[in-house]
């Protein structure tokens, strides 16, 4: 779906919006006030405040798909998975406000998960994964016999592992600032989850 400029600053005022203060505690006028329109304009282009987290959730979904260029074919699988890691968390990371937001609501009312965009999302992010695990298997780098859907959770889980539980990793890891814990979760987490998924998939049971 295209948006107009104008209808993609509504959406990410929304995203911000939703992000700090959740969809029920947030309120159309107060989307219209941060994206310095007015309220009439938002009906206008959404029809309300549930139709505006609709097409929030098909815009923003695109953002998370992982980009099929991963899939570079003079890569190794194990190049290409921890480029795949790195550019999946990193996403995640720089969209962290709305991905809360997705994940929170979603999971509530029920509403992301069964979107069609939703389902795209998660259907298109696993055939990479599995591509890449194939193509590990097929070398001879990775071990038969690990399903890719595994390996996918595993690197969902431990992401929203960190960002669900922010404040209290943050008081373990002595760190202060978002901006900090952000970068902890761009470098420190990236290696961990990629050290943790090639030990996987080169072990052999």
């Amino acid at each position: 779906m295209d948006f107009s400029d104008k209808q993609l600053d509504i959406l990410k005022a929304a995203g911000e919006l939703f992000g700090k203060k959740g969809f029920d505690g947030t309120s159309v006028r107060d989307i219209a006030k941060e994206a310095d329109v007015n309220v009439a304009m938002i009906n206008y282009y959404f029809r309300s405040k549930e139709g505006l987290m609709d097409d929030l959730f098909t815009y923003y979904i695109e953002q998370f798909k992982i980009d099929e260029n991963t899939l570079v074919t003079n890569q190794s699988a194990i190049a290409m998975m921890d480029s795949l890691i790195k550019n999946y968390i990193g996403i995640m990371n720089s969209n962290i406000a709305v991905y809360q937001m997705l994940a929170i609501e979603g999971g509530m009312k029920k509403r992301l998960l069964a979107s069609n965009s939703y389902k795209d999302l998660k259907e298109h992010n696993l055939q990479v994964v599995t591509a890449i695990v194939e193509k590990g298997e097929e070398s001879g780098e990775f071990i038969k016999g690990h399903h890719p859907l595994l390996i996918h959770s595993t690197i969902m889980g431990t992401f929203m592992n960190f960002q669900m539980n922010r404040a209290y990793i943050k008081t373990k890891l002595n760190i202060s600032s978002d901006k900090e814990y952000n970068q902890y979760m761009g470098t420190v987490l990236v290696k961990h989850v990629q050290t943790t998924i090639k030990a996987l998939l080169t072990y052999e049971n």
